[in-house]
């Protein structure tokens, strides 16, 4: 067997390989002697009958099984012989293939993906740097107020008033359609803030067991149910319990109930320092992603356009199955949303190239600065991550072993530590100082 291999500019790879006359026919003998086992031969039982007689009765039928073993063979021989190894089993083309002259078979492969960096340090990014308030300190200490809310049930009687807790039973229906069999059951917090506009106001001043029926119309614009906005919906209500909601005054009583703190200053100063914290590193995150995205712009990608195209079908399993949607074709999908299916395609296609490229440069860097994780840093990130699921370490490493993710893991902490040193190397501005306001529009992507 002879071969040439061309590589491409294009992360593809022109392979033709040359198999002389014996190489041909050691491939028919195994194809015979393959089909030897099925083929039915008068007076003998499968896969007793003399080679011979096989091979004068299935001819050149046989062919295709003789020409695939002969590749794959040649292919397990070739792999470590390639300079620039396949990413998946080329497909071959024969040209020739004959017992007495030999065969030629050609195929153009994909090879791994290239990049070429440019240097690290002359990349620049201007990270942000959390400037927490007073009123961001007192915002979460009312959080952890409402979460430490008493409830203490109303006497039959008592009106609801605005800061009650409600337990009902209801029915719905639109203007002109009848009411559904079944009533339906849950609790109302009078006040809160994803309410409809206006709807509490027709529960004020029930009372136990008292059933009411009114018809609210919801805002033309409602984000919350987009399905009810505009609508007039007949409400039948009965109330079933009211709850007066109570909260404990914030001061040095409340800060030690929380977590022990000596008094509120302990509290507040604990924290802010947990807001700093949280914010710190979502916001190295985000600079941490700026550089990546400037390394990107910087850098020069090769990537054959079959992976990309597995990669736009990961991608859009993923998003269908993340927003809870069933997993159908993209086509169908595009028709759902009443657009081209090329341009859909697009759209996920430009955020599978990024998610590559984003890869292969991590691994790049990796390689090219010779970052590697070691057991005990494995260990170590097991830990970091059981402590923020807020469970023991063994448990998340149980759960992981059963789940067979040992190799997912080990890569997500090699990829912190390169995330880590990819933000230490990067030229960085002086952090600008910004408000929790201005973090939250950042870090959830509203920012101007």
């Amino acid at each position: 067997m002879e071969f040439t291999a061309k590589k491409n500019n294009n992360a593809t790879c022109d392979l033709s390989i040359q198999f002389s006359a014996e190489e041909v026919r050691t491939a028919y003998s195994k194809a015979y002697k393959n089909a030897a086992e099925k083929v039915k031969i008068p007076g003998f039982r499968p896969g007793k009958a003399p080679l011979n007689m096989v091979e004068k009765v299935l001819g050149d039928s046989v062919m295709d099984d003789a020409a695939n073993i002969m590749l794959n063979q040649a292919m397990a021989d070739l792999f470590d012989k390639l300079e620039h190894k396949p990413i998946r089993l080329p497909q071959f083309q024969m040209e020739t293939f004959d017992k007495n002259t030999g065969a030629k078979a050609k195929a153009t492969y994909d090879t791994k993906p290239e990049v070429t960096l440019p240097k690290l340090k002359k990349i620049k990014i201007q990270p942000k740097e959390i400037k927490i308030s007073d009123a961001d300190i007192q915002k979460e200490l009312e959080g952890i107020q409402k979460n430490m809310a008493r409830n203490s049930l109303k006497e039959e009687g008592e009106p609801v008033e605005a800061a009650d807790l409600l337990e009902i039973n209801y029915k719905f229906k639109e203007t002109g359609n009848e009411y559904p069999d079944q009533s339906q059951t849950g609790k109302f917090q009078m006040g809160a803030p994803q309410n409809p506009p206006g709807f509490e106001s027709n529960l004020l001043g029930m009372k136990l067991n008292e059933t009411k029926e009114f018809t609210f119309t919801y805002p033309d614009v409602y984000p919350a149910s987009p399905e009810s906005a505009g609508k007039s919906i007949i409400y039948t209500v009965t109330v079933t319990a009211i709850y007066k909601v109570t909260y404990p005054e914030i001061n040095d009583d409340f800060a030690s109930e929380v977590d022990g703190s000596a008094n509120l200053q302990e509290l507040k100063e604990k924290t802010k320092k947990q807001l700093v914290e949280i914010f710190g590193n979502a916001l190295t995150k985000r600079a941490t992603d700026d550089a990546y995205n400037e390394i990107i712009k910087e850098s020069k990608f090769i990537i054959p356009e079959s992976l990309i195209v597995e990669e736009t079908e990961t991608v859009f399993k993923n998003f269908m199955r993340e927003f809870g949607l069933p997993v159908t074709s993209l086509s169908d999908y595009a028709k759902r949303l009443g657009k081209e299916e090329k341009e859909v395609r697009e759209s996920f296609s430009k955020a599978a190239e990024k998610r590559i490229q984003t890869y292969i440069l991590k691994q790049k860097i990796a390689d090219d600065h010779k970052i590697q994780i070691s057991d005990e840093e494995v260990e170590a990130g097991y830990e970091k991550e059981a402590q923020a699921q807020g469970i023991p370490a063994e448990t998340l490493k149980k759960e992981v072993q059963k789940q067979k993710a040992e190799t997912y893991y080990r890569d997500k902490f090699l990829f912190d530590k390169i995330d880590e040193f990819v933000y230490a190397e990067v030229e960085k501005k002086s952090p600008k100082a910004i408000s929790t306001e201005e973090a939250e529009k950042i870090l959830s992507g509203k920012e101007e």
